[in-house]
């Protein structure tokens, strides 16, 4: 199970504050029209009594007096109840303990002042309808529910025996402790029900927001695609078609396939990525760790870029020791590194300096840190750099973000069991800090 979603077996809460307040806010409503529904059931039923009480029996002041003064507090209560507010949603089940225990409590005096023996089963059987309403109409979380009942069991035990003892009443322990344990199981069945159903209900939420998710990304891949790859097809094409017509000349048709070198580059890597991206999404990526140096991993990157370094006049520097090593995937490290330096040579501008430095963050972490001297990333597109949105998955051929690249490399550093972290200032440049296991 999701570690959001795991709870407290026995009392039935959940283990993430935030899962739990979640719960008790998407339940707030039907517990509040439950509370509402025992509160005027209570008040009409008080009411009733006391008329059934005048019409034909004896008219008895003191049982006028207990239950018309029932009514009058529980309609008071139900009136603060629209003064809660769903923010304060533990004021429902508060109020539900306190309505529960007032009407308990209420009974235990009303049946300490009759001294009619037929009255003998009365405390009783009342306490039985008690525990019913609390275990399933009230809608209470099964530890209050457990709470309440258990007070009135162990109380009418205690009464019975030492305070107001009767044969009749004893022998009624046995049917309300058999009524006590149902409604214990009934609570507790309902409330997991509750939780079961929030449960699915939000995990089968997380599906469909996944799957538009995806579906967002996949129609702006296409138009990536469609865009950044079929660019330099068609420009190609272009200059073919106007070299075999002889509109161009060598020294020119030179100088366009040269112009167009950077653009199949940039083309290379998108498609390189979608590939790793379609990958990890479909099948599901393998990872194989093995020991590399990362000084020399990273010389390999680096000589892929010669040419786009020296085009842009830019330094590219490695700083850091030649035997340190790290425990990754090859495979997809590479791609993390491609993509860290493909993206600070793209917002690096015309002689400026990248530098790459490692040191050790502790016995079983290295710290990879790579700095450039670019345009920096705004903070609003830093906050949502890493994420999959359409809104900032932008292909490498454009000058406004930082395409998928950097999602695969948020996803396969934490594959490798490493973390990634962005620093970056307008007009200064970014650093890109990345923990990668060495064992």
């Amino acid at each position: 199970m999701n570690k959001l979603y795991q709870y407290n077996p026995f009392f039935l809460w959940f283990k993430n504050p935030k899962t739990e307040k979640k719960f008790n806010l998407s339940s707030y409503k039907d517990d509040l029209y439950a509370l509402r529904f025992v509160i005027i059931l209570g008040t009409a039923l008080s009411i009733i009594f006391i008329f059934v009480d005048v019409i034909r029996y004896k008219p008895d002041i003191v049982s006028i007096a207990f239950r018309g003064g029932m009514a009058l507090i529980l309609m008071a209560l139900g009136g603060l109840t629209f003064l809660f507010k769903k923010e304060k949603y533990k004021f429902t089940q508060y109020m539900g303990v306190l309505i529960a225990l007032f009407v308990s409590f209420f009974f235990f005096l009303h049946y300490h002042f009759n001294n009619d023996p037929a009255f003998d089963i009365f405390l009783s059987n009342i306490l039985m309808v008690i525990i019913f309403i609390i275990s399933t109409i009230m809608g209470m979380r099964f530890r209050y529910a457990l709470f309440v009942n258990s007070i009135n069991f162990i109380g009418y035990i205690l009464y019975i025996e030492n305070i107001k003892y009767s044969v009749i009443a004893e022998r009624q322990i046995s049917q309300l402790f058999v009524i006590y344990m149902v409604g214990i199981l009934a609570s507790y069945l309902l409330d997991r029900q509750k939780m079961t159903s929030f449960i699915n209900k939000n995990e089968l939420d997380l599906e469909v927001q996944k799957v538009d998710e995806l579906n967002k990304v996949k129609n702006k891949l296409f138009s990536i695609i469609s865009h950044d790859l079929r660019g330099p097809i068609i420009s190609l094409k272009g200059i073919l078609g106007l070299y075999k017509k002889k509109a161009v000349s060598e020294e020119e048709f030179k100088q366009l396939t040269h112009n167009l070198e950077n653009e199949f580059d940039s083309s290379y890597y998108l498609l390189d990525n979608l590939l790793a991206w379609s990958k990890s999404q479909m099948q599901g990526l393998e990872i194989k760790k093995t020991t590399i140096n990362l000084h020399e991993e990273l010389l390999i990157i680096k000589k892929l870029f010669e040419s786009q370094l020296k085009a842009k006049k830019i330094t590219l520097e490695i700083s850091m020791a030649e035997n340190e090593n790290i425990l990754v995937d090859k495979e997809s490290i590479q791609i993390v590194f491609r993509n860290i330096i493909s993206n600070a040579i793209k917002f690096t501008p015309l002689g400026g300096k990248i530098s790459i430095s490692s040191k050790k963050h502790n016995d079983e972490m290295i710290k990879l840190e790579v700095t450039d001297s670019g345009v920096g990333i705004p903070p609003k597109k830093l906050q949502q750099l890493f994420e999959i949105s359409k809104d900032t998955l932008i292909g490498n051929s454009s000058s406004n973000g930082a395409g998928i690249g950097l999602m695969l490399v948020k996803e396969f550093i934490e594959l490798n069991n490493g973390q990634v972290t962005v620093d970056s200032i307008l007009g200064k440049g970014t650093s890109f800090r990345v923990l990668l296991p060495t064992k």
